[in-house]
Order: C-alpha cells, then sequence, then structure tokens
C-alpha cells in the first residue's frame, strides 16, 4: 500500500473556535475552513492542517466520556479501496467504516497496534483535500 500523505490531525477542544483563534493568533495558522458540525481547519505555514472539533464519544480509548486532545491522524491512501482492504486482512480494530459519502468523500478510522485512531481519508479528486 501506498500512502500520499497525511490530509490533517484530528484534535477535540472545549471550545473548537477559541482553540482555533488560538492557533492562528499565537502560532502563526491561518484558517483554512469550517466543517460540519462546527470543525475549524486550521493551517500551518507550512500547509500542515489541524482540525479542532468538539469532544466526541468513541474516539477515546477507554474512556466513558468523551476526551479533549489529540484523536487521530488522517492519511491519505493511493487506492482507498485497496487500502481498506490490506488493514482489514491485518485483522485491525475498526471503529468506523469503511463510509462512502455522495459527494465522493470517503473515511475509514481503524486502531494501530497501541489503540490510537488512523483515520483513512479519500476524496473525490484522490489527492485529499488539503493537497495544495
Amino acid at each position: 500500500m501506498k500512502i500520499l500523505g497525511f490530509d490533517h490531525v484530528g484534535i477535540c477542544a472545549k471550545d473548537p473556535k477559541a482553540m482555533a483563534d488560538w492557533y492562528i493568533e499565537h502560532l502563526g495558522f491561518t484558517l483554512h475552513s469550517v466543517g460540519n458540525g462546527g470543525n475549524y481547519f486550521v493551517e500551518s505555514p507550512d500547509h500542515v492542517l489541524i482540525e479542532i472539533m468538539v469532544p466526541m464519544q468513541g474516539h477515546d480509548i477507554d474512556a466513558a466520556e468523551p476526551a479533549i486532545g489529540w484523536k487521530h491522524i488522517a492519511l491519505v491512501p493511493e487506492d482507498f479501496d485497496a487500502a481498506v482492504k490490506e488493514m482489514l486482512d491485518l485483522g485491525v480494530t475498526v471503529t468506523s467504516g469503511p463510509n462512502y459519502r455522495e459527494d465522493g468523500y470517503c473515511t475509514f478510522f481503524f486502531r494501530d497496534p497501541d489503540g490510537n485512531i488512523v483515520h483513512f481519508a479519500k476524496w473525490k479528486d484522490d489527492r485529499g483535500m488539503f493537497r495544495k
């Protein structure tokens, strides 16, 4: 399997807008976009994206309540379906998907060997939403 690169890193924040503003004001990020559900995407000067979202149930290992902090890394595989199949064949723990939206966006969330969440992202142009 070939990974083309990072799409984004996701974190949960108590107040996503305030957190996005902090990254913009203090770390030189810019606002890239505001996504569904009020998720903020901020972009570093070298075009790395952070998705800042509200706390989510089901994103935390062994946690009864949603927690604040880093949640997932999103990677763009060259061939989404083949990458999903390869992970399924490896027997990874799937947390969601594969999911296929009408707008061409596809997701697959699974856990790495230490339980961290990895997110495969596929956009209709196969390059990733955030590629320049």
